[in-house]
């Protein structure tokens, strides 16, 4: 990414005609009425946010129309998929990082940004190249980095005080405060697991890879570029999958965690039922609005023997990309500018708990100190990774996926686990 702003803006000035005739309106449908469809994923405060960054867009854009539709996240990337291929896609959506963005890209299905994302005043121009990074590919940029969500272990303060009990510093530790949670009360569930979804279990295992062998150790496999007879053969995946078996028999989770839905495991804990909860940086914003805030927060710690130092945590970056189809690639490209920008970046704090790209006016936003102190953890990590099933191929995804729900129901052991991924990942490599 060295010199990514600074080679844009050169072929900007180069394309100058180029950029006139695909992404900037004529003088005379300046004016004209337009509408964009925008695409969102459902969650606590989503319409408020939109409701919002909308009235302040048409202050400058009112000609502008934004109809959202807001989608749930299981059902999302599929019907994503569908609707861009299809001609009834929206405009302007949004989307994770990592192999959700690149797929997209590699079919065509969304828009080069490059030339009109670094002129003026667009997102090229005020965010950091590691920002734009998230959404780029061979130097080019094809979507918008809005904000990045992590993961941390919430505690009930109270309940850590009146019990004498600490945040772990090791991963026995960890082991060690879900039994004495039990021995305090055998029919407190320390840390609920909602895994009805699968992709709960999925943020556990992407931590645990990299707590076991370390970042730079996966990044071959979940590539596909190792060689075939060293894809995903590292003993430590199995190890990771043992670490998962470490906590159900340790009594972190409650009986049937493949049953529970996420929103029940997070109510589990916001009614203070229990006391610890695995959970996203957007999971503080749901307990303040259920009237709970007596918690604070701790990472997932080194687990012994590991090769990471725990200096380190989930980071997916998400934003926004603009459909290749789109009637108005010169609207949905202000859009985006406008939902990344710095004002729209404290509105995002304040309503969706979501850490933006552009934190310039983050001390003006109404947020919490928990909000503040996730803010300042993410800041000062040494190593970011994504999540696993936004990172590698989609049908290796999906193996991971299914694998956490067989592990945690013993129907398949951590070697197994990894037999079946492995066979994904190298049916994946080999279609590549």
């Amino acid at each position: 990414m060295t010199g990514l702003k600074t080679a844009m803006r050169a072929r900007a000035a180069l394309a100058g005609m180029a950029i006139a005739s695909t992404v900037l309106p004529s003088l005379a449908s300046a004016q004209e009425p337009v509408t964009l469809r925008m695409w969102a994923l459902s969650g606590t405060g989503i319409e408020e946010f939109y409701a919002a960054a909308e009235e302040s867009f048409q202050k400058t854009h009112p000609n502008v129309d934004i109809v959202l539709e807001v989608q749930d996240g299981e059902a999302y990337k599929t019907s994503l998929q569908v609707a861009l291929v299809g001609s009834d896609g929206p405009d302007v959506f949004f989307n994770w990082s990592g192999e959700d963005a690149q797929r997209l890209i590699r079919d065509g299905l969304v828009l080069d940004l490059t030339e009109g994302a670094t002129a003026d005043g667009q997102f090229g121009t005020t965010l950091s190249e590691g920002w734009l990074g998230a959404f780029s590919r061979d130097g080019k940029i094809y979507g918008a980095p809005a904000n990045a969500v992590s993961k941390y272990f919430y505690y009930n303060t109270g309940f850590f005080a009146e019990h004498g009990l600490k945040p772990p510093s090791s991963f026995g530790g960890l082991l060690q405060l879900c039994r004495d949670i039990r021995a305090i009360d055998p029919e407190i569930v320390p840390l609920p697991l909602g895994n009805s979804q699968r992709w709960k279990m999925n943020h556990y295992i992407t931590v645990i890879n990299e707590r076991v062998m370390g970042n730079d150790a996966l990044r071959a496999d979940y590539a596909l570029t190792a060689p075939d007879d060293q894809l995903f053969t590292n003993p430590g995946y199995a190890t990771a999958w043992e670490k998962v078996l470490e906590l159900q028999q340790a009594g972190c989770f409650q009986d049937a965690p493949n049953a529970t839905t996420p929103e029940v495991s997070r109510s589990m804990f916001s009614s203070e039922v229990s006391p610890m909860i695995f959970c996203g940086t957007w999971c503080g914003g749901i307990f303040d609005s259920e009237g709970y805030t007596g918690y604070s927060m701790f990472r997932f710690p080194p687990i012994e023997g590991g090769k990471s130092d725990g200096n380190s945590n989930m980071v997916v970056p998400e934003g926004v990309q603009i459909s290749a189809k789109t009637a108005h690639p010169k609207e949905a490209l202000d859009w985006a500018s406008h939902l990344v920008s710095a004002e729209v970046g404290a509105l995002r704090a304040e309503l969706l708990s979501a850490i933006p790209s552009d934190a310039s006016l983050l001390d003006q936003a109404k947020v919490t100190e928990q909000f503040r102190w996730m803010a300042a953890d993410m800041t000062s990590l040494a190593v970011q990774y994504n999540v696993i099933d936004v990172e590698v191929e989609a049908s290796v995804a999906n193996a991971y996926l299914d694998a956490g729900t067989e592990i945690l129901n013993g129907t398949m052991t951590p070697q197994q686990a990894m037999e079946s991924i492995r066979a994904a990942a190298l049916a994946a490599k080999a279609a590549q």
